[in-house]
């Protein structure tokens, strides 16, 4: 895009947004298989509950909640950005396909 111009080859960027969407379903599908394990895991505190385990306890708990929340925000977004991708090439092509129509339609009519 040196020269301004904006060159879309819409084959490669569907693959490239149907890449997207399959990686967020996979990052989705992993949280929900190692990110459960890990949740599960520490659902019982295995660092017990004396006072270095509830010390720990403290600082563990917030962050794991933080770690797991942002994995399944990501997986969304990621897909939603494959979503995103797949529509912005289908609406640019409509948008070419009206304007060439359009423009034929004018040197018809003159």
């Amino acid at each position: 895009m040196t020269d301004g111009q904006l060159y879309l080859d819409p084959q490669q960027t569907l693959n490239g947004a149907r890449n997207l969407t399959a990686a967020g379903k996979d990052f989705e599908a992993q949280r929900q298989g190692a990110g459960a394990e890990i949740a599960g895991a520490s659902a019982r505190p295995p660092w017990g509950s004396d006072d270095i385990g509830s010390a720990f306890e403290k600082g563990y708990r917030p962050m794991e909640q933080k770690v797991l929340l942002a994995w399944e925000k990501l997986a969304g977004y990621v897909e939603g950005l494959g979503y995103a991708a797949a529509r912005s090439v289908h609406e640019n092509m409509n948008a070419d396909t009206g304007a060439g129509a359009r423009v034929r339609q004018t040197w018809r009519n003159t």
